[in-house]
């Protein structure tokens, strides 16, 4: 699945005939937003294969990723909860790594790595990402880009891309670059920067966990999540009694966005322990 991917009904017909298209064989689509995964999910859930649905960014925990369909045999019986369940994705990796799928998913995502001399000024993530869209790649053939230094990066783009962009990208910003192919070790991530927040709520309820996350009262984070201003999991939200669990994505307009890690039991004034991550 090419192309753009958020026209609405075009969107939702592309990805009922991924699912239809799935039975019997692995099928993927190009890059998703992490709110397209979302609405993909809730299009999988409305035809009943949700069961069946994955993403894969090229390593775990990418932000922008590819749908993936396995067919009936090959998906797990466990269940998962949501397209943002920490356990889809472990799930998914461990048939990539027994090639269980004979390499159609990890074969769909292709990481590139760019290397710039270093003489000019330091490249950031919007100098990589302009100079692959102007060799006339569109969007949803590229995946996050890893910024590892002030002159390295990684690219994952879908197979069939990698090899123009080896051929063809020969500068970035003000830097001459060389490209190669990359072979990433399992444990790698894609570098971010967060804020580690700890704190007690007495219920995991949505607006409670949004009071502790935004430092806020509880009548604020009420208001907020009444008026739309909170999504979860790129959802908007407005029932303010919503459970929240781990892995849970919360976006609060004006506060920043957050991955909620879970909870570490209760204390002895009997509130819940958590952990969350804000983006910085």
């Amino acid at each position: 699945m090419a192309g753009k991917t958020n026209d609405g009904n075009m969107f939702v017909g592309r990805i009922k005939d991924l699912a239809e298209s799935s039975e019997y064989s692995v099928r993927t689509s190009a890059f998703l937003t992490p709110a397209e995964q979302a609405a993909a999910y809730d299009v999988l859930c409305g035809v009943g294969a949700a069961r069946r649905c994955f993403f894969w960014g090229g390593v775990a925990e990418a932000e922008r990723r590819i749908l993936v369909m396995l067919p009936d045999w090959l998906a797990p019986f466990e269940s998962f909860d949501g397209a943002f369940d920490p356990a889809r994705e472990e799930a998914l990796s461990d048939i990539i790594a027994s090639g269980a799928d004979g390499g159609e998913v990890s074969g769909a995502v292709r990481p590139v790595e760019i290397s710039a001399s270093g003489y000019e000024e330091p490249i950031g993530h919007r100098d990589y990402l302009g100079s692959l869209l102007a060799l006339g790649l569109e969007r949803d053939v590229v995946g996050d880009i890893a910024v590892t230094g002030d002159y390295g990066a990684f690219v994952f783009v879908l197979s069939g891309s990698e090899s123009f962009i080896l051929q063809n990208l020969k500068k970035v910003g003000k830097s001459s670059v060389s490209t190669k192919h990359a072979v990433l070790d399992t444990k790698f991530r894609v570098p971010r920067e967060f804020e580690i927040i700890s704190d007690t709520v007495m219920s995991l309820r949505l607006d409670g966990v949004v009071r502790a996350l935004c430092k806020i009262s509880r009548s604020e984070a009420a208001e907020l999540v009444e008026k739309g201003d909170v999504s979860l999991n790129y959802t908007p939200v407005t029932k303010t009694d919503r459970e929240i669990k781990k892995g849970d994505i919360l976006s609060v307009r004006g506060y920043g966005k957050f991955i909620y890690d879970g909870d570490r039991g209760v204390n002895r004034r009997g509130r819940i322990r958590f952990d969350a991550r804000k983006y910085i």
